[in-house]
């Protein structure tokens, strides 16, 4: 089964690895001088991009299009430069989690548990896709439509300006400021690409990393379940299995954990902006379909796309580590337990006990993220987007 592991792992872990490298978050390399680099140039273009669209919004706060692309771009900037930076400097929850993933793999030898572990796989590389695919086809489009319709945008809000270079984000008058030659514009160009691009892979590397190991975790905690509902045969010597069992559960429960503390301050960050940006979005989506402008509308629903995809991801995540938790104690109870001393079934009751305290995500260690928080998010953004709303049309 030695090879078998070794395609499994790489099935788990290779586009964990993709996302995460490039940034310097990868929690199984080697933390030497070189991934230090990486992550130290990550954090630079991130800070780089924060400071040119305060300055743009600063210069120029006439055009309302422009600094709802700035407020997204500020907000997407400061996510990733806190996830780059607390996956970097206090990754312990993380590395602890990921050695323990290739112990996982070095040991399996059931069939049954490699179907199980595989499936896991599948569904992390699952959610992971779907956020990537909505955030990648979103930005793309997001940068091309106004330049496919550029003209059209013009004649909808009917003013005339001199012709601008278009520049991946907003940074006209930063540049203007800066007098960078005409023969620069390329250059400038690549910059705020890889800007552009950091800023996606600092989000998205991050989120499918904890979107795998979360996933793993679930997987071995639904093998845990499966051992716990064989407990009570005859050819088994029971009492030594289920001490070994009870160890397997406190060690799930350390890295669920450790992988809390990790993520929590991050999760109250990601939870207050995407609130934020579907409210403005929102807005923007409103006034675009009251005055016909297509490039907005089309715009304010692909942001508003992938802030859903992505709280419905984690909100989603959560919720599963929560009902695979607690499906333990139903494998408890529905066990041989009758065919087991009585000592041993007193002590199954402790189990099932601990079992049923939940074992969620939560935002800053006070908000538990599930799907249940999902939907609260949109009840609440919607009342003030309502809000919003009956203001403007006031």
């Amino acid at each position: 089964m030695k090879e078998s592991s070794d395609e499994d792992f790489a099935y788990a872990m290779t586009p964990l690895k993709i996302m995460s490298w490039p940034v310097g978050t990868w929690p199984l390399q080697v933390y030497d001088i070189f991934s230090a680099i990486r992550a130290i140039i990550a954090i630079l273009l991130l800070l780089f991009m924060l400071i040119i669209v305060q300055m743009e919004l600063y210069l120029d706060r006439s055009d309302a299009k422009k600094n709802l692309d700035a407020l997204l771009l500020i907000t997407c900037g400061i996510l990733a430069l806190s996830k780059i930076i607390r996956f970097r400097i206090q990754p312990d929850g993380l590395v602890s989690n990921f050695i323990s993933v290739i112990k996982d793999y070095n040991e399996l030898k059931d069939q049954e548990k490699r179907v199980i572990m595989r499936r896991h796989a599948y569904m992390g590389r699952l959610v992971s896709a779907s956020v990537i695919f909505s955030s990648c086809i979103g930005s793309t489009l997001y940068l091309t439509i106004p330049m496919l319709s550029g003209d059209e945008e013009k004649d909808i809000v009917n003013v005339t300006k001199e012709s601008t270079t278009d520049y991946p984000m907003p940074s006209e008058y930063v540049i203007a400021l800066m007098q960078l030659p005409d023969n620069l514009f390329f250059m400038v160009f690549i910059i705020e690409y890889l800007m552009l691009l950091f800023t996606s892979t600092g989000n998205l590397g991050s989120d499918t990393l904890f979107f795998g190991i979360i996933f793993h975790l679930c997987g071995q905690v639904e093998i845990l379940r499966l051992e716990f509902n064989r407990l009570g045969n005859k050819n088994e010597r029971t009492m030594e299995r289920f001490i070994v069992l009870i160890k397997r559960h406190i060690y799930l429960l350390n890295l669920a954990h450790m992988l809390n503390e990790t993520i929590s301050s991050i999760l109250v960050m990601q939870l207050f902006s995407s609130c934020v940006l579907i409210c403005t979005t929102g807005f923007q989506l409103i006034l675009a379909l009251s005055i016909g402008n297509i490039v907005m509308m089309m715009k304010g629903f692909i942001v508003l796309n992938a802030m859903l995809v992505q709280l419905f991801a984690y909100s989603y995540v959560g919720d599963y580590l929560t009902r695979q938790m607690k499906g333990i104690s139903d494998s408890m109870y529905f066990c041989n337990w009758y065919d087991i001393s009585k000592s041993m079934a007193k002590d199954i009751i402790y189990v099932i006990m601990r079992a049923q305290y939940p074992v969620s995500l939560k935002a800053g260690n006070f908000f538990i993220v599930n799907m249940e928080t999902y939907m609260s998010i949109l009840k609440t953004s919607m009342s003030y987007l309502s809000v919003l709303r009956v203001m403007v049309n006031a």
